[in-house]
């Protein structure tokens, strides 16, 4: 039988201080949550804020503009790269 995508079949434990758990007990319990949601929600919520984070280039008009300029200025030639597009190539041998 197929295990559902949500079930939840993988374990984390984490070691707290004593004020770390009465400081997430009391936030869950003002949440109307388990601890194990509360977690839960707080983590994957920071995860994909992080993963976003870099994932996705975000910067100011005037650092785009700074690099959309240096993109279209002529590229510069690096001589070991002409000499190996020189080379004949497998195809041709």
């Amino acid at each position: 039988m197929a295990t559902p995508t949500n079930t939840r079949t993988r374990r984390i434990d984490v070691r707290v201080t004593d004020a770390q758990d009465a400081v997430i007990r009391e936030a869950a319990a003002l949440a109307g949550e388990t601890v194990t949601s509360f977690l839960l929600t707080a983590a994957e919520e920071r995860a994909r804020e992080l993963l976003d984070e870099r994932r996705h280039l975000t910067m100011s008009k005037t650092a785009f503009r700074a690099l959309t300029d240096s993109l279209d200025e002529p590229g510069q030639a690096v001589p070991e790269l002409v000499e190996l597009f020189d080379l004949p190539s497998l195809a041709q041998q």
